[in-house]
């Protein structure tokens, strides 16, 4: 007799030999038993879950002599014909290499005729998205409404390749991935049965290979008994599988933590002078990353072994959190990339080289910064001395009097502290800018009047409905511009000029011209005529003629001080003196 590879010899042949699907074997044997068995059923997971199994046992369970039963007996010649797959009642058929429209033709022939020798003629039909368009089509009738004596069993590992209207003439039940204790105790039980051997840390690595897949564990403890005669160890395994040691890839995980380039390069040297496969160097570090993070969060729920706990509890402290995840990030990049690169050690070198550079937390930098601002600004020397007068109003005072307390404090005046500004200046400032970035809307910014509600509040009038609605898009931009300019937090109002002059308090009232904002940025205060005395010129307008780096000289004109026939050229300002 022929060798039987594990995956065969040791197939299930009940519900409950099935591992990790106990949700399915449970659920079809009440179907079972209340003889409420569906026409179509539709089986999807990852390959090596159980599927086809399932289908075989479901098939004798419901061909069984003894049967519809849910032990299935497996010693009568309908139970032994369908594990043998030899049942002219029980027919698979494999979609990927019958996919066209013929064959599913011949399937709708065949179920007019009932069964030869068992109650159900089943078919299944594994990897079934495999199935054309047209063949789908041609299905969908007879699994719809299919003769009383059929049953259709579909098996799939891409459930989203099947089309919607024949999952939804089917029972729809999903296989999952089995876990590593299960996987680990059911081979436990094959090497008692079978009589081997094979080490726990042997154990861990085929497992871990596997990706839950029970298939893919026996085919490769398969490869393993049969390549040795003796116990499989974990060396033995390593190497069967072309692993990398261990101690190269701790010593890698070090020269990253390091930042030592060289030995990294001296690293990527070594792996590929010895013949290790670049590919399976990447796939190693990025699992050994994976378990050091895990390791590092909680050491219960990772999968490390007592004998490498000492490495990964000198190891977890070396990076944070943060690092781990960019750091996971780099090489699953550098596996993506390396599958189609033509020179895989480059990009390898590349990325172990990126993955050492020193790594900058951003949010503890953004923390670093403010507090290195605030320990600025508390060590500012020389802070100037204020006097604060605090005025107390008494009703016993006679006449009104007023008594002054003054009180000294060392503090530093701010405009967020400070109310006595000059808004025109400020509100140049903020037309200024917010032309530069919005040029058509600054026109109705210029022709608008800013009014001072109180300290932190500002309204803004414009002349027109036009204009409010085209200045409203702005708020935002505006508000922030005068937070940052006057130092403090404010809000800002928008109304058209007629609702505004309903308004309460108003303590400032400015409306700027247009003129005031050319490109230019020096401001020149001229006369139009003759001066006729040299005298003093009042502190405001001297103020106001200096802020803007220009000149004011006075001219008086039946003893009033700029008559209305004076001009202020590139600056228009509309001041009297007040003598």
């Amino acid at each position: 007799m022929s060798y039987l590879v594990l995956a065969r010899k040791f197939r299930p042949t009940t519900f409950d030999e099935v591992i990790g699907q106990d949700h399915i074997s449970q659920t079809l044997k009440n179907a079972i038993k209340e003889d409420k068995v569906a026409h179509a059923y539709l089986f999807s997971g990852p390959r090596g879950t159980g599927k086809t199994t399932m289908a075989r046992i479901f098939a004798k369970a419901l061909n069984c002599k003894e049967g519809p039963t849910t032990e299935p007996c497996g010693k009568c010649q309908n139970c032994i014909e369908i594990a043998k797959n030899q049942s002219i009642d029980v027919m698979e058929i494999d979609a990927a290499s019958n996919t066209g429209v013929d064959n599913i033709r011949e399937i709708r022939e065949n179920v007019k005729f009932g069964a030869t020798s068992s109650k159900y003629k089943i078919y299944i039909i594994d990897e079934v998205h495999q199935l054309s368009t047209g063949a789908f089509n041609a299905l969908l009738k007879t699994l719809e409404e299919p003769p009383e004596h059929v049953i259709f069993i579909l098996a799939t590992t891409e459930q989203h390749k099947v089309p919607i209207t024949i999952l939804s003439r089917c029972q729809k039940y999903r296989f999952r991935l089995l876990s590593t204790n299960e996987i680990a105790k059911a081979i436990k039980n094959i090497a008692q049965k079978d009589n081997f051997e094979i080490e726990d840390e042997a154990l861990k690595i085929i497992i871990n290979a596997s990706g839950g897949s029970m298939r893919d564990a026996l085919s490769l403890l398969d490869q393993a008994i049969s390549a040795t005669t003796g116990k499989i160890t974990e060396e033995y395994i390593r190497n069967l599988m072309g692993l990398l040691p261990k101690e190269m890839i701790s010593k890698t995980i070090d020269y990253i933590a390091q930042n030592d380039v060289e030995s990294i390069i001296k690293v990527c040297k070594q792996v590929y002078e010895d013949g290790y496969n670049v590919l399976q160097f990447a796939r190693d570090l990025r699992d050994h990353l994976r378990q050091l993070m895990i390791f590092s969060i909680n050491p219960e729920i990772s999968d490390v072994s007592s004998e490498d706990k000492k490495l990964y509890d000198r190891q977890k402290v070396l990076f944070p959190i943060s690092r781990f995840i960019r750091m996971g990030n780099l090489i699953s990049k550098a596996l993506e990339e390396m599958k189609w690169h033509d020179q895989p050690r480059i990009l390898l070198e590349l990325y172990l080289l990126k993955m050492a550079e020193p790594y900058y937390n951003v949010a503890e930098l953004i923390y670093k910064i403010n507090e290195l601002g605030k320990q600025t600004i508390s060590s500012i020397p020389n802070l100037k001395e204020v006097k604060i007068e605090k005025v107390n109003i008494s009703n016993n005072v006679p006449n009104g009097v007023e008594e002054k307390e003054q009180v000294e404090e060392n503090t530093v005046v701010t405009m967020a502290e400070s109310f006595d500004y000059d808004l025109m200046g400020l509100w140049k400032e903020i037309v200024v800018e917010f032309s530069r970035k919005h040029p058509m809307s600054a026109q109705t910014l210029k022709d608008a009047t800013v009014k001072e509600l109180n300290a932190n509040t500002f309204q803004i009038a414009v002349p027109s409905s036009l204009s409010l609605n085209m200045i409203k898009m702005h708020l935002e931009t505006i508000q922030k511009l005068m937070t940052r300019k006057s130092g403090r937090e404010i809000k800002v109002s928008m109304v058209l000029n007629e609702i505004a002059q309903k308004g309460g308090i108003v303590k400032e009232d400015i409306k700027i011209d247009a003129e005031e904002y050319s490109n230019k940025e020096k401001f020149i205060v001229v006369e139009d005529f003759k001066e006729t005395a040299k005298t003093a010129v009042p502190s405001k307008i001297e103020s106001i003629a200096n802020k803007f780096g220009g000149k004011a000289v006075k001219k008086e004109k039946n003893n009033v001080a700029f008559s209305n026939k004076e001009t202020i050229t590139e600056g228009n300002f509309d001041t009297e003196s007040e003598e």
